[in-house]
């Protein structure tokens, strides 16, 4: 009996198990500390990646403009690398427009954005005018290589995009020619107002004429040439002569192609009263004579010949691009227009596009109520402007030359904020958008 109970004795001797279970708890502490410590260098890591990713998409959108129509090209792959090594991660293998990715750490660089799969996802899919880069990086970790993970894959996304340009009217700017003069025209009694700048890159001494009683306001009007200025101009802020040339901030576009004729020498008579028209390829061009009332449904409409609007007409629509392989557009008479450009897709921004080899002059007499909302991109044609206003909210002149004449009272906003890809015309610098 007494084996017994000093047996009993020694089970219910509780010495010394505060230690043991004190030792046991700092074993736990301690991994979780490591284990904390490999937390905290993995979300280190990541937002050393992702300023590195927002470095590499602002290079690569850059290079965006020298790109032509290339996609994700040469020049922008090495701006994305060069980025991603100058900010601690060399070695990359890079891959374009969401192809697949090899291992270790790698780079995607996709013009347009396409990783997020769809517009709903990401405003910019598929855009040309935005760079993104994914990058792919496997950390390493310290203490959690106990538990057999030797490293934790991070994925990290960056988008960029051009800013906006400041300027919205070009004119001259595939001519630098010391002697190109009269690229821009301003006649007695004309108004422009402008909320933006202007460029004239004709290089001669008279590039640039105001005559007489003409009033121009921009936020800067510069002239590669020289300027003549006669009789009581009131021109704000006066004109910066022998600025540097610029090159044309459109030749990025890519004409669209042509199909089979969808209308022949299309004709719409007075009389007719409300008439649709839709888009298609115009063989012959399109004529809208007196008073008639056309509707214009969303789409490109390619004219192969002029497209002239008699007076009385008004013509209307959203989401239009009407690209003149040839011909030009003339406005005739007090017509009233309400266009307005795509605001996505390829031609975002673009109403009216004539070839680069069309010197078709474009001549717009609209009524002071007109909206031409979107660009007019006709590098090698003059575009003459007689009488009437314009009520949009943005517009974009690049032409070879403008010439604007009494009575005119055109007015260019620069409220881009209808487009997902803002202004079509870029700066040099890069913005992130995501």
């Amino acid at each position: 009996m007494r084996t017994v109970a000093r047996f009993r004795n020694v089970l219910q001797d509780e010495s010394g198990q505060a230690l043991v279970l004190a030792g046991v708890g700092m074993v736990v502490i301690v991994g979780f500390l490591a284990l904390a410590i490999d937390v905290g260098q993995l979300r280190y890591a990541q937002t050393k990646l992702q300023n590195a990713a927002d470095a590499a998409a602002m290079a690569a959108a850059i290079e965006i403009s020298y790109c032509g129509n290339t996609h994700a090209c040469t020049a922008m792959q090495t701006a994305a690398q060069k980025a991603l090594a100058e900010n601690g991660f060399s070695g990359s293998t890079v891959y374009t427009n969401c192809g697949t990715p090899g291992t270790g750490l790698t780079i995607g660089v996709n013009q347009g954005p396409c990783a997020l799969g769809s517009t709903s996802s990401d405003p910019h899919y598929g855009s040309s005018q935005f760079a993104e880069v994914v990058v792919t990086y496997s950390q390493p970790t310290y203490f959690a290589r106990t538990l057999g993970v030797s490293s934790v894959k991070i994925k990290v996304r960056a988008e960029a995009g051009l800013a906006n340009s400041t300027n919205c009217l070009f004119v001259s700017t595939n001519n630098t020619s010391t002697s190109a003069n009269n690229a821009l025209l301003v006649n007695g009694s004309a108004s422009i107002a402008a909320s933006c700048g202007i460029i004239d890159d004709a290089g001669g001494s008279s590039a640039a004429i105001f005559n007489g009683n003409d009033t121009i306001n921009s936020a800067g009007l510069y002239i590669h040439g020289g300027d003549i200025n006669n009789g009581n101009n009131t021109i704000s802020p006066s004109p910066t002569t022998n600025a540097l040339a610029v090159a044309d901030p459109l030749s990025y576009l890519t004409a669209p192609t042509a199909g089979s004729c969808t209308y022949t020498n299309e004709v719409i008579n007075g009389g007719s009263g409300t008439v649709t028209l839709n888009p298609g390829t115009y063989c012959g061009g399109l004529i809208i004579n007196g008073n008639v009332t056309v509707s214009f449904t969303s789409g490109t409409y390619i004219m192969q010949g002029n497209m002239i609007v008699n007076g009385g007409d008004t013509i209307s629509g959203t989401g239009l691009t009407f690209y003149f392989s040839s011909g030009s557009l003339t406005m005739n008479g007090s017509s009233d227009a309400n266009l307005v450009a795509p605001t996505s897709g390829t031609y975002a921004g673009i109403l009216i596009y004539q070839d680069s080899s069309d010197s078709s002059g474009i001549i717009l007499n609209g009524d002071s109520n007109s909206v031409w909302q979107g660009t007019l991109y006709a590098p090698a044609a003059n575009l003459t402007l007689n009488g009437g206003g314009n009520l949009a909210a943005y517009t974009i002149l690049d032409t070879e030359s403008l010439t604007v004449n009494g009575g005119v009272n055109f007015t260019m906003g620069s409220n881009y904020s209808s487009l997902s890809g803002g202004s079509p015309v870029k700066s040099g610098a890069a913005v992130l958008v995501e």
